[in-house]
């Protein structure tokens, strides 16, 4: 690769193409006489396009020595399509390789030997060439797999955000399920209540046709205080089994209700000793 200084003392000869007179520039573009005949002006609208590239090159220059490769290798360009000298693309390559633009360079490399068949060093400008296209195909390569990466790493995101919505909707939204042990615990009691009206029933009848345990003919005392009693036992465990489901869905219900998200369990416990039966509940929300 050539040095920028080199580079410089190259673009300076190329800009002998551009810095001759307007009328040269015309002189070698002269139209036949019958061209000029029917447009003459053409001559003269070639010598304004000469004085534009003339500005483009000297703009191009100042831009190239101020380090501003970008802008002096598109201000070549310019003054090229205006011209149409192919020395100015040469200088376009310059520019452009040294501003790390190894696509632009290359275009504009390939368009000068297309151009300039008799061009100075032509089998080393093709060998950079070669080089330059080479470059361009491994910086694709690579922008290729950063951009597949960059694809895998926004669905990653967008996939991770989606979890954590679905996350918080799920914490944020009151659970059915607790309350419908609630409802089972709640018709158990009802059942247990409605079993034990039952047993009392069955018992006050049995004590009011059989006072002093002396029963009517036909009546088997044994058997009713077994069916009150087995009423009564099975209102006993609907009432508390009843109670500790019901009593456990209300307390989750109040958890998950709210929206927590707590670790700490929820325990029921029921008994019965010398006084009657009760439920104990332990949680925290």
């Amino acid at each position: 690769m050539l040095s920028s200084k080199t580079a410089k003392a190259l673009i300076g000869g190329a800009a002998l193409a551009v810095l001759l007179p307007a009328g040269a520039l015309a002189q070698d573009q002269q139209p036949n006489a019958q061209q000029a005949m029917q447009g003459g002006g053409m001559t003269e609208e070639r010598q304004l396009d000469d004085m534009r590239a003339r500005e483009h090159f000297r703009v191009a220059t100042a831009y190239y020595d101020e380090g501003r490769f970008v802008e002096a290798a598109e201000q070549f360009q310019e003054a090229y399509e205006l011209s149409r000298r192919a020395q100015l693309l040469y200088n376009a390559y310059i520019a452009w390789r040294e501003a790390h633009r190894s696509a632009e360079a290359a275009n504009a490399l390939e368009t000068y030997l297309a151009e300039t068949p008799e061009a100075p060093d032509r089998v080393n400008l093709e060998a950079r060439l070669v080089e330059l296209r080479r470059a361009v195909a491994t910086e694709a390569e690579r922008e290729q797999r950063l951009t597949e990466a960059e694809r895998e790493a926004e669905a990653n995101r967008i996939a991770a955000e989606e979890a954590e919505r679905a996350r918080r909707q799920a914490v944020s939204e009151p659970e059915i399920w607790p309350w419908i042990v609630l409802g089972v615990g709640g018709a158990a009691v009802i059942a247990g209540a409605v079993v034990g009206g039952l047993a009392l029933d069955e018992a006050t009848s049995l004590s009011s046709e059989c006072p002093g345990n002396f029963c009517p003919p036909g009546t088997d005392l044994d058997e009713r205080r077994g069916n009150a009693q087995l009423l009564a036992g099975v209102a006993d465990g609907l009432l508390i089994g009843g109670g500790v489901v019901a009593a456990t869905g209300l307390v989750l219900s109040l958890i998950f209700g709210l929206g927590g998200d707590s670790e700490q369990p929820v325990s029921a416990e029921a008994g019965c000793g010398p006084t009657g039966c009760g439920v104990t509940l332990r949680g925290s929300f």
